[in-house]
C-alpha cells in the first residue's frame, strides 16, 4: 500500500492587525514598483507567518511523533511577543529573489525555541537547519527583475515600516497544498507555550 506525504512546516501565526497593515505595505510597493518585465508575487497577507521550520514532505503517520516532539520543544519557553518591522531582501541586493519584512524585539525567545525546535526535531531525524535563523516575513518572491538598483532604491526609502507587535502564544504544524493560484496552508495541531491557552 502506498504511503501518504503531505508538504509541511512550522510556524507561527501573525497577529491579523499585524497582517493587515502588512497588506497596506504590499500595496504601497506594488505601486511603486512600475519597472516593465518586473513580475512578483506577492504572498497572500492573511497567510504571512512567521516560518520556524521547513519540513518538506512526510509521511502523514510521523505527524503525531512531530507533534509530541514539538510539545517537548515548547516546554519551558514562556509567551512572549515580537516586532514587525524593517525591509529587505533575500539573498543580496543585487539580485533579489525575496522581498521580506523583518523582525525585532522577542528575538531572544524566538531563538531559542527554534532552537530547541531544532534538537528535538533532529531526535526524530530531520536535519539541523545549515544556515543559520533568520527570522522574517515573506512579502513577495521575484519571478523576474528588470531593474535591481530601482527596487533597492525604493526598498532604501521605504527603510523601516512599522507593521507593529504580534504576540506569540504558541506554534504550529501545517499542511501546505500547493495550488496554481497559491499554497493552501492548514493547520494540524497547536503547541501551547508556558501553559498559555490559545486565544
Amino acid at each position: 500500500m502506498k504511503e501518504d506525504y503531505i508538504r509541511s512546516f512550522i510556524s507561527i501565526a501573525i497577529d491579523t492587525k499585524v497582517q493587515e497593515k502588512i497588506k497596506v505595505l504590499q500595496q504601497q510597493l506594488i505601486k511603486k514598483i512600475t519597472s516593465p518585465g518586473t513580475k512578483i508575487s506577492w504572498v497572500k497577507a492573511e497567510t504571512i507567518h512567521l516560518t520556524l521550520k521547513f519540513l518538506g514532505d512526510i509521511p502523514t503517520k510521523k505527524t503525531e511523533p512531530i507533534l509530541r516532539s514539538l510539545h517537548q520543544a515548547a516546554e519551558g519557553v514562556e509567551a512572549f511577543s515580537f516586532k514587525v518591522t524593517g525591509l529587505g531582501v533575500f539573498p543580496n541586493l543585487k539580485a533579489p529573489r525575496v522581498i521580506w519584512i523583518g523582525i525585532s524585539d522577542g528575538l531572544e525567545s524566538l531563538k531559542i525555541l527554534q532552537g530547541r525546535i531544532e534538537q528535538e526535531l533532529n531526535r526524530l531525524g530531520f536535519p539541523k537547519e545549515k544556515k543559520k535563523f533568520s527570522p522574517h516575513l515573506t512579502l513577495g518572491r521575484i519571478r523576474s527583475l528588470s531593474n535591481a538598483s530601482s527596487l533597492t532604491d525604493l526598498l532604501r526609502k521605504i527603510a523601516s515600516p512599522e507593521a507593529g507587535i504580534s504576540a506569540v502564544h504558541g506554534i504550529r504544524l501545517m499542511k501546505s497544498d500547493l495550488r496554481p493560484l497559491g499554497a493552501i496552508h492548514t493547520e494540524i495541531g497547536w503547541i501551547s507555550l508556558g501553559g498559555t491557552k490559545r486565544e
